[in-house]
């Protein structure tokens, strides 16, 4: 005997195949809810709960007053890992590009200079990148280095090849090990305008130092729109002899 399938499950299927077939695209608005209704031949009703269903995927948001959206892609973050943003989506099958915003020569605030054990009004480097995964906004990336080491940074194109790599195979550095901190935080107007978002909304902010050996030589700062990323762990547990 056939299995039944409801309305509002076959109504889920549909729109989760426009999503995933990018005729629906990451930050773009559905068409109205009695538009939607219109178009299946159902009740707001079954509509609404094929949309609770999609919601409860992450893969729309609906946002009260505003209307309902097709999710961004949020990122799957290994807090214990060393990894590469970039490595890790391509992997995936992500389409991951790079827009350097601009590059700044000035003078280390006092949280930079600590982190990159630098005096008091010490000059840095600071190289300022979006990253973007199917054209959508995902992080701002902002990286503070000595001068010596980011006057042949910036020569590169890092829209083509990753900070980690330039540091590695171009000034022989490879990281080797880092300290990172993860924040809860709200999107200032500046980010939140290159992010896509609203100023204000919440987000995480991370914080890494990186090393070479014993020398650290470049300080991350990352802002990520809370809807965009997860943290993850992998936990086990010793066994009670």
């Amino acid at each position: 005997m056939a299995v039944r399938v409801p309305r509002y499950h076959r109504i889920a299927e549909v729109l989760r195949d426009r999503i995933r077939d990018g005729e629906l695209k990451a930050g773009e608005r559905l068409p109205n809810q009695r538009r939607l209704a219109h178009e299946f031949g159902v009740t707001l009703m079954t509509l609404r709960q094929a949309l609770e269903l999609l919601e409860r995927e992450k893969l729309i948001d609906r946002r009260h007053g505003l209307g309902t959206f097709v999710a961004a892609p949020s990122i799957d973050y290994d807090i214990l890992a060393l990894r590469r943003f970039a490595g890790d989506l391509t992997a995936l099958g992500e389409q991951v590009s790079t827009r350097v915003l601009g590059n700044l020569f000035g003078v280390a605030d006092r949280r930079v200079a600590a982190a990159l054990g630098l005096g008091a009004r010490a000059r840095i480097v600071a190289v300022e990148r979006l990253r973007l995964v199917d054209g959508h906004p995902m992080s701002l990336q902002r990286s503070f280095l000595p001068p010596t080491i980011g006057e042949n940074v910036v020569k590169s194109d890092l829209t083509a090849t990753p900070l980690r790599q330039v540091l590695e195979f171009k000034l022989g550095l490879p990281i080797t090990r880092a300290r990172e901190t993860v924040a809860a935080v709200r999107l200032g107007p500046r980010e939140a305008r290159e992010l896509g978002c609203a100023a204000g909304v919440p987000a995480f902010e991370s914080e890494r130092v990186s090393y070479s050996g014993t020398r650290a030589i470049v300080f991350d700062r990352v802002f990520i729109p809370g809807d965009r990323f997860r943290i993850t762990r992998e936990l086990t547990y010793e066994q009670q002899a």
